[in-house]
């Protein structure tokens, strides 16, 4: 009688909840069930827990299809185990739906579930399945997990024991209080990417277990395996150094208290290596006469010989108490210098064996701090430029008293070492070596802080200031070669050019400027008494979006300071397009034939434009605010396959959050011919149709809209998803790819239907279809790239192809399906192969 009265009850709960369920479904402005619906297919149950603990919560899932393709809310039967059900939120058709429930009593029970649709009809139940809850154990038996997730091909293992050749998601209980150090091996031919979300710990590897903790670690193909080409940014560049050839440059970027080598291929514009030294940070760069002579110095005072092919440490050891500040190579190659401040005020340069790395010679004092030191080509005599704008001139072979030169900003030793060149304001002074004898005084238009230096291959001399004033002239004559001169983007910001360098084997050079980054190449063309500049840096700060062009033969990158950039296939630089004030450029979208690409950005603006001659097609046009006096940020631009019509979408920040904006124009005569004022959500993406007959407006609630362009009719659709970061259209208009905070899902674009999905645990915020629709390629949280096969219906998953060092932020993927390009907030891109 009272087993049957338990049973009696659960049943009628069961029943409830369906009533509950149903009611739900209608309350969300659907119809009660009608006579010509049909019940939703058959459930599916997945038990997600490998086991259950009394009083612990666990997950379930459970699956079905509705032949209308209508959303499902699933009932869940706990059978003995719990008389209430458990009740899911509404999902698309064919999406999981997932429930927690805690037990309270040990046992082996079974689980079943079922759906109901929004018409109220009730679907079959599910085969059932076995679970069991295990006793508690105590209450607290002094330790705590530590979860891994490892991502790639590569082991993870724990000092203490616990984690042991982890290879997957893996976890270990370690007693309160522990530091847990994590070592990661990648596989062969894998490198180890970073740690990711593992904890406020300075060392992030290196884990105190107070409570639960959860830490990822990434592993990708190395780049030599993996990258087509690589093109990169820098935030602040100091310092540079060429290869003896020619062919190789060094350029030093510190940001913080951070400093990496950048080692670009001058020839074809690519960035060949990225040089950090972990908890170190690089101060100071030089490259001696062979191609294996590259030197960095640190900020802890250590001094490393590097391979500048692997970027990896041949040698290294301590040299000054302080910061080194500045290497610099004998000529002849045996040995090379380094600079150090001390203490007391003044500073020391010590000499160090190229081979041992042993000292060569005796420390040599200063009484001023250093800033910069210069070793003779003759290999005689070394210049240090320091404290007091002076130059000190040093004697080495043979040993002499030094000699100083006053109102000095900037030293250069002519090519074979018996003259050198000082730098003052409006005056470059040249002496002879020996003598210090003054051989000639010119003036020019260089003020505070001009840098200069001397041609290996022709008598001139190139003067730079931090004005970005720009001059070649002929030492022995005085008379200018060219002008390269231009006024700074932002004169009361701008840092202008602050270090200049000579190729090795022409008469081309390098300067630097740090505010804003560039890297710029110069070739003098002294016939027209001018200089051709050529950038090598991609993007300065971040890389934020990619777009192939329809053909693959054209990609184009926009980046954080406001330019678009123009990239052929093989990564070389073809132009770059400047309309968009110096603010950030977020969104990119190509015309069907390639010649037209619109752009937008942080100035509310969108341009259209002709990318063979580089010019705007037609005046921007500005996306309305949502408010008068304030400016919408454009996060999405679509052009028409014929290039006539315009799309763009974007926000407003308002007192009550992020207000949404969509707008259509036509280029010809910038006529408008639709507005959303405001959406109910963030555009998260924007696409016209193949035939440009209809625009897709995806939001970040998980619902689209399908704007029809000839009926002006707006058709909607909403399956139920939430929090959306990212999405993209299949090549066949038939799927749509939607990114979360915890997965991934596809679904059918005219029905809301659930085709697959996976659960994700780095989010992905920016996702590319390939050509062919069987793949999708996915970045964003902790910089792997992944890619996901979807030709089977259900879960998909990921492959690690690459990695940047930061968010990935822009994915495209080139139209023969070969190469996916990606950029990031580490101001890298990349060209990936895909296999």
């Amino acid at each position: 009688m009272f087993a049957r009265s338990l049973t009696w009850g659960r049943r009628t709960q069961v029943a409830c909840a369906l009533a509950l369920s149903a009611m739900f479904v209608s309350s969300c402005g659907r119809s009660p069930a009608s006579s010509d619906s049909r019940p939703p297919g058959p459930a599916r149950v997945e038990v997600l827990a490998e086991q259950f603990t009394v009083g612990e919560a666990g997950a379930f899932r459970c699956t079905a299809e509705d032949p209308e393709g209508d959303a499902l809310t699933y009932v869940f039967d706990w059978g003995r185990a719990d008389p209430t059900p458990g009740v899911s939120a509404r999902l698309p058709s064919g999406a999981p739906g997932e429930v927690s429930r805690a037990f309270q009593a040990v046992g082996d029970y079974e689980v079943r579930c079922r759906a109901v649709d929004v018409h109220s009809r009730v679907g079959a139940w599910s085969e059932p399945v076995a679970f069991t809850v295990e006793p508690a154990p105590p209450l607290d038996d002094g330790k705590r997990t530590l979860f891994v997730e490892v991502f790639g091909a590569g082991r993870v293992t724990s000092t203490p024991e616990g984690v042991s050749g982890c290879a997957g998601p893996c976890m270990a209980r370690f007693d309160v209080g522990t530091e847990v150090t994590l070592q990661a091996e990648p596989a062969e031919g894998w490198r180890f990417t970073g740690w990711m979300r593992c904890g406020p710990e300075q060392l992030p590897h290196v884990i105190r277990v107070e409570q639960d903790r959860r830490c990822g670690v990434g592993f990708a193909p190395k780049l030599e395996h993996s990258a087509l080409w690589r093109q990169s940014g820098a935030r602040n560049p100091s310092a540079v150094a060429w290869g003896p050839d020619g062919v190789l440059l060094a350029v030093l970027d510190r940001v913080g208290g951070e400093g990496s080598l950048r080692i670009w291929n001058a020839q074809l514009g690519h960035v060949s290596q990225v040089i950090r030294m972990e908890g170190s940070d690089i101060r100071a760069v030089a490259w001696g006469p062979r191609r294996e002579d590259l030197v960095a110095g640190f900020e802890d005072g250590q001094l490393a010989r590097i391979d500048p092919d692997t970027g990896a440490p041949v040698q290294r050891w301590r040299a000054h108490s302080g910061p080194v500040l500045g290497v610099a190579w004998n000529p002849d190659g045996n040995e090379f210098a380094s600079i150090g401040n001390l203490g007391t005020g003044g500073g020391e340069v010590r000499f160090w064996s190229a081979d041992t790395g042993t000292e060569r010679r005796e420390p040599l004092l200063t009484e001023y701090p250093i800033h910069q030191i210069h070793w003779s080509p003759d290999a005689r005599r070394i210049a240090l430029e320091v404290q007091g704008e002076m130059v000190e001139i040093h004697p080495l072979a043979p040993a002499g008293p030094l000699y100083r030169q006053s109102n000095a900003h900037g030293f250069a030793w002519s090519p074979d070492g018996a003259r050198y060149a000082v730098g003052s304001y409006r005056y470059v002074r040249v002496y002879e070596a020996v003598t210090h004898e003054q051989q000639a005084a010119w003036t020019g238009p260089w003020g505070l802080s001009a840098r200069l230096d001397w041609s290996r291959t022709k008598d001139w001399l190139v003067v730079v200031d931090g004005l970005r004033s720009l001059t070649v002239l002929e030492a022995d004559t005085g008379t200018v070669v060219a002008d390269g001169s231009e006024p700074p983007p932002k004169p009361l910001t701008a840092s202008g050019y602050g270090a200049v360098r000579f190729h090795p084997v022409d008469n081309t050079f390098v300067a630097l400027e740090s505010e804003p980054g560039a890297v710029s190449v110069f070739q003098v063309d002294a016939e027209h008494a001018r200089v051709r500049r050529t950038e090598l840096l991609a993007h300065l700060r971040a890389v934020n979006v990619t777009a192939w062009s329809p053909a693959g033969d054209r990609l184009a990158s926009a980046g954080s300071e406001g330019k678009v950039r123009l990239w052929s296939d093989s990564g070389l630089a073809l132009r770059a397009l400047d309309g968009h004030g110096g603010r950030d450029v977020r969104a990119l979208g190509w015309s069907e034939e390639g010649t037209r690409l619109a752009t937008g950005g942080d100035d509310g603006r969108l341009c259209v434009w002709d990318v063979n001659a580089g010019t705007r097609v037609r005046t921007p046009v500005e996306l309305t605010p949502w408010s008068h006096g304030q400016q919408s940020r454009v996060e999405h631009a679509a052009l028409t396959p014929d290039g006539r019509t315009l799309a763009g979408a974007g926000t407003t920040l308002s007192p009550t959050g992020m207000k949404g904006t969509v707008q259509v124009w036509d280029v010809g005569s910038g006529t408008e011919l639709l507005r959303i004022p405001e959406t109910p959500s963030p555009v998260v993406e924007l696409e016209w149709t193949p035939d440009g007959a209809s625009l897709l407006i995806v939001y970040s609630h998980g619902a689209w809209n399908l704007w029809h362009r000839a009926s002006g009719v707006l058709r909607s659709m909403e399956p139920g998803l939430t929090g959306i970061v990212a999405a993209a259209l299949s090549p066949d208009r038939t799927r749509l790819a939607l990114s979360s905070s915890e997965r991934l899902a596809v679904l059918d674009l005219s029905t809301g239907a659930f085709v697959a999905g996976a659960s994700t645990w780095l989010i992905q915020l920016a996702l590319a279809w390939s050509p062919d629709g069987t793949r999708l390629a996915s970045g964003g949280e902790g910089g792997l790239l992944f890619t996901w096969d979807v030709r089977e219906e259900g879960a998909f998953r990921p492959t690690v192809i690459g990695a940047h060092e930061r968010t990935v932020l822009g994915i495209s993927w080139r139209g023969d399906g070969k190469v996916i390009t990606t950029g990031g907030w580490d101001a890298e891109l990349f060209s990936w192969f895909v296999r």
